[in-house]
Formats: structure tokens, C-alpha cells, sequence
């Protein structure tokens, strides 16, 4: 997990926290808990969480600077919107830090660039594909489930290597194989993520909530 353990100016950390806790208060006013209602939609939540909480677990490492891993934001976008999808990368976060014992006053920041970062840039990208591109199965699966995620987890990589860079006070530049690391991180995140959109969007359709079956002809076989 990327979290943050060194000391953050108090600033740092009531700014982190009072972002973090906007956005959240935010989602939770939208009462998404409400699609949770459903048992199967429910369960589904459930165990994505864990899953992607497990997956979390195999990082990649640069030194003393940002750590990167499979986020899985984009597809809870689209598996749930960007409410449950907010509220859902929160509580894997937490959840690592009560595992992993980090420090609670850098949690704020950590929410913002592994939570917030991945699933907005993710909804911003969807929203738009959804807007500009052909509405049918093809294009769902290739913009929401290999773009999406691919540029959302690049976007949060690129966010903690620059919080890292203002918190030591100076630009370094990138880490030595920034690039090549991110990338294949990028790569897998796509291809995890737009295999499972794929499959349920073949099987399930009625467990990906941001579909519109009519919208997108997911109803034609």
C-alpha cells in the first residue's frame, strides 16, 4: 500500500483530511447505499471489495517514493457508479491502514490519490467515451474496461509521485523506470479490469449499474 509515513506539516494533514472527508460526505448525500438494497448487488460490492483489497497487496516499490498497485477503481465505476465506488476504495484504504498500522493523520492524502485521483479521472473518462463514442457492447468494454482504467491508474501514479515531490520541497524528476514500471502496472489494470467488464457484460449485464441495456444494445445477443 502507498500509504504516506513520513511527517506532514499540519497544514498537510487538516487539508488532506478536510478534502478527503468532503468528497466522501459528498457520495454519501447522493445515498448510494440505497443500490445496496439489492442482496446480489450487494454481495457483489462486498466482494469486490475484499478482492480488491487483496490485490492490493502486491505493490511496486521505488525506493522511499510511491508505491503502485492494481487499483480497480474504474471498474467499480462502472460496476457501481462513482459514489459506491468512492465509498468503497475509502474503506479499502482503511481497512489497510488498520492491517498495515499506518499512521492516521496521512490517511486524508491517501485517500485522495489512491481513492478520489483513480475514480474521478475514471468517471471524467466514462462520462466523456459515454458522450462522443458509439453506444454498443464493443465500445463499452474497450472505453470502460481497458481505457479507463489503464489512464485512471496512470493518473494516480503520476498524482503520488508529485505529492512525494512537494512534500520533499523540490522536483526530482520521475523515478528511475518510472515509466516502464507504471506502465505494465497500467497494463494489468486494464486487462484485469476490462476482462471482468467484458464478462459481465456478456453474462451479467444486470450487475454492471451504469449500464443502460437499451443505451449501449447489451439487451441483443
Amino acid at each position: 500500500m502507498g500509504f504516506i509515513y513520513a511527517t506532514l506539516p499540519l497544514s498537510w494533514i487538516v487539508a488532506g483530511w478536510l478534502v478527503a472527508a468532503g468528497l466522501l460526505a459528498y457520495a454519501a448525500w447522493t445515498r448510494p447505499l440505497r443500490k445496496l438494497r439489492h442482496d446480489t448487488l450487494q454481495h457483489l460490492w462486498l466482494a469486490t471489495v475484499v478482492t480488491l483489497s487483496v490485490l492490493w497487496a502486491v505493490d511496486e516499490w521505488f525506493g522511499d517514493g510511491p508505491t503502485f498497485h492494481l487499483l480497480g477503481a474504474a471498474l467499480m465505476v462502472t460496476l457501481f457508479d462513482w459514489a459506491l465506488a468512492l465509498i468503497g476504495t475509502y474503506v479499502m484504504i482503511g481497512l489497510s491502514a488498520i492491517v498495515l498500522d499506518a499512521p492516521v493523520d496521512t490517511l486524508g492524502l491517501t485517500f485522495l490519490t489512491l481513492g478520489a485521483v483513480p475514480v474521478l479521472v475514471a468517471l471524467a473518462l466514462q462520462r466523456l467515451m459515454s458522450a462522443t463514442l458509439p453506444r454498443n457492447r464493443p465500445v463499452f468494454v474497450l472505453g470502460h474496461g481497458f481505457i479507463a482504467p489503464a489512464l485512471s491508474l496512470l493518473a494516480a501514479a503520476i498524482s503520488g509521485v508529485v505529492l512525494h515531490a512537494a512534500l520533499a520541497g523540490e522536483w526530482q524528476g520521475f523515478p528511475v523506470d518510472f515509466w516502464n514500471q507504471v506502465l505494465w502496472v497500467a497494463g494489468g489494470e486494464a486487462w484485469f479490469s476490462g476482462t471482468l467488464t467484458a464478462i459481465l457484460a456478456i453474462y451479467k449485464p444486470a450487475w454492471v449499474t451504469t449500464y443502460d441495456d437499451h443505451r449501449y444494445h447489451l439487451d441483443q445477443r
